[in-house]
């Protein structure tokens, strides 16, 4: 399993939100110049988040970006399967070979069932605001 990058740009553009959550909106511009995520990508990772309602642009009279729902309420997996446009575990790692296999006739796709199943409930447990606090500031590079 790989995960796009723009997961975790979405992940670091939501944690700076949730570190600045006091500070009002936070456009977008701001985050990509805090977090070094290139603004083109971070303007179409906030029109997924938007039409999910994770976030909303602010009230009129204010530019930039609030908090739709809690944090609190906004899982990892969530997240990555919003950018992903897909589950993440959803098929066998093994698909690209043509056995037909279901998780009952082959012990390695029900080996793989069970271990995504574990990690996908715990990304389901883990939120963004629970993330944020624990993961150390810094930007992307160039």
């Amino acid at each position: 399993m790989k995960i796009k990058q723009a997961n975790s740009y979405a992940m670091h553009a939501l944690m700076y939100m949730v570190r600045h959550i006091t500070q009002g909106p936070v456009t977008i511009w701001t985050i990509a110049k805090a977090e070094n995520i290139p603004y083109r990508q971070l303007v179409s990772i906030f029109k997924l988040l938007t039409n999910a309602g994770i976030v909303k642009p602010a009230d009129s009279g204010k530019s930039g970006y609030v908090f739709a729902r809690p944090p609190g309420k906004v899982s990892l997996l969530e997240l990555f399967q919003l950018v992903e446009g897909e589950p993440v575990f959803d098929e066998c790692f093994m698909k690209h070979c043509d056995c037909q296999a279901t998780a009952d006739s082959c012990e390695i796709y029900a080996t793989w069932k069970k271990a995504t199943a574990s990690v996908e409930r715990q990304l389901s447990e883990i939120t963004i605001e629970s993330v944020a606090w624990g993961h150390p500031e810094h930007y992307f590079p160039n």
